[in-house]
């Protein structure tokens, strides 16, 4: 039995092993109730195995777990559900067919005197708890059709609205906006003055050191140490990640920015966004910021042809172009890494070699023959580059953690060796260690005269990368700020409130 007596949760000695990889290994720790406790590591740590341990998910292969004071084996979801553990995963866990409605109550249904499903009650039950949170939602939409950042959004609401006694956070921020991030915050703020804990895994170190305070960090499995917020620092934990020293977060501009290769004329597209016209550089990343809804993310899927436009131009090297498909976006050397990478971005039923290949396919042909060593070479030295975890490159996405499928997008897209690359979203999920590396990568491919487009909600990130931001605001560029006017007032002021007049420079 645990030895503390204020641990609401206990690990003694957990291990779990997938093929090729030893996962956890002999971890050990306590989780006190009524507090927020962090859980960091790179991809591949364990953090996540060890929460879908708690929830039943997983089964350990070794080591028990306490929960309340007693040993605690969690047969599924439900099961912890109905012991007071609620978790939202990751990966969000929607079905895209079903309502909002439906996936909010999802095992948890309402059921008349008759035994039937009592729509009418979980949808009054659902209002009253939306509209005391300062949220809207068409609770008859299906899930499919509302972005990532909603679907998220209501999986926090769908796991604060339980009667838990501890929630489960994994990665709960990726997709959301700062306002959206300060929202959840509160809540957890209050969920802890109620004496609920939360354990929260995120790779941001400003969130961690915000709203925890308890930090536990593993690294290959392994429990490396557990310490009260207050007496560290994200230097010390970072080290403790990656078991070296961290000395830069953004690399260093070391190339010059030369001529226009690209640009956008008159875009739009009815109800979505209009009057879109920029321009974008050799060796530039050029920033898109704005809150959620605002059409950033839209916009860049017409300019790759994945979605429809009403009118507007592209200039390749002062060439006009004609993208009305992906295959002529890629045709052209412009590609987009999705923000979904799930839906959107993988074959998780493939593995890793087949999904790094499967665009760069044309490449590695020899006289219509495939050429099957071109493919492993290349898939290897792509893995090699994004230091994919992986046991082999023939083990199958979904077997992968949420950061190395990201790692692997990434790969497929980069593989094709994009002139123009559009990143929307591209270290959600992943490691301070590896996206360190990311940004080295980014930095190495406009040295070669090539541009990024990056779209992001992360404004450190979005600070730190960019030489130059467009912010987009209703649809419309509200302002554009150069390399000496970044910072996140300005960001914010223009994506809230927009310029004195919009589309012209800030």
């Amino acid at each position: 039995m645990s030895d503390n007596n204020h641990a609401l949760l206990s690990f003694r000695g957990i291990s779990k092993a997938f093929p090729g990889v030893q996962a956890l290994n002999d971890v050990s720790f306590d989780i006190e109730s009524g507090c927020v406790h962090a859980i960091v590591g790179e991809n591949g740590a364990g953090k996540s195995t060890l929460l879908k341990i708690i929830n039943g998910l997983y089964k350990a292969d070794s080591g028990e777990v306490f929960f309340m004071g007693k040993p605690f084996r969690s047969t599924d979801p439900a099961y912890a559900l109905r012991a007071g553990i609620s978790m939202i995963y990751q990966e969000l866990n929607i079905i895209p067919e079903m309502t909002v409605l439906d996936n909010m109550y999802l095992g948890r249904e309402k059921l008349t005197k008759q035994g039937l499903v009592d729509s009418k009650a979980m949808r009054k039950e659902a209002e009253k708890y939306l509209e005391s949170l300062g949220l809207s939602f068409n609770l008859s939409a299906k899930m499919k059709n509302l972005s990532v950042a909603e679907a998220q959004m209501l999986e926090i609401v769908k796991a604060i609205s339980i009667d838990a006694k501890i929630i489960l956070m994994d990665e709960p921020t990726s997709s959301l906006t700062e306002n959206e991030v300060g929202f959840l915050f509160n809540k957890i703020k209050e969920l802890k003055e109620n004496g609920i804990t939360v354990v929260y895994i995120s790779h941001k170190m400003d969130e961690v050191f915000e709203i925890s305070d308890y930090i536990t960090v593993l690294r290959d499995g392994e429990h490396i140490g557990t310490q009260r917020t207050c007496d560290t620092n994200v230097a010390d934990v970072i080290e403790m990640m990656v078991g070296r020293k961290m000395d830069e977060v953004y690399p260093e501009r070391t190339g010059k920015i030369g001529d226009v290769i690209m640009r956008v004329e008159g875009f739009q597209r009815s109800g979505v966004y209009s009057d879109i016209s920029f321009e974008l550089r050799r060796g530039e990343i050029l920033g898109i910021s704005g809150l959620i809804g605002a059409g950033r993310t839209e916009i860049a899927r017409s300019i790759v042809g994945l979605d429809p436009k009403d009118a507007g131009e592209i200039y390749l090297n002062d060439k006009k172009i004609d993208i009305k498909t992906v295959d002529d976006a890629i045709s052209n050397g412009i590609v987009l890494v999705p923000e979904d990478r799930r839906r959107q971005g993988l074959n998780l039923i493939g593995s890793v070699k087949d999904n790094i290949s499967l665009v760069a396919l044309k490449h590695v042909y020899n006289k219509a023959v495939l050429n099957r060593k071109g493919i492993d070479e290349l898939s290897k030295n792509m893995a090699e580059d994004l230091q994919i975890k992986a046991p082999s490159l023939n083990t199958l996405l979904e077997k992968l953690s949420g950061g190395n499928q990201q790692k692997t997008v990434l790969g497929k897209w980069l593989a094709v060796n994009p002139l123009i690359l559009f990143l929307d979203e591209p270290t959600r999920g992943i490691d301070v260690g590896t996206k360190y590396e990311i940004y080295k990568l980014m930095r190495e491919i406009c040295e070669h005269g090539n541009a990024i487009v990056l779209i992001d909600s992360d404004m450190e990130e979005l600070i730190g990368m960019s030489d130059r931001v467009l912010i987009i605001r209703e649809g419309r560029i509200a302002g554009e700020l150069n390399y000496e006017q970044i910072n996140a007032n300005a960001i914010m002021r223009l994506a809230a409130v927009g310029g004195k007049n919009e589309h012209k420079t800030a």
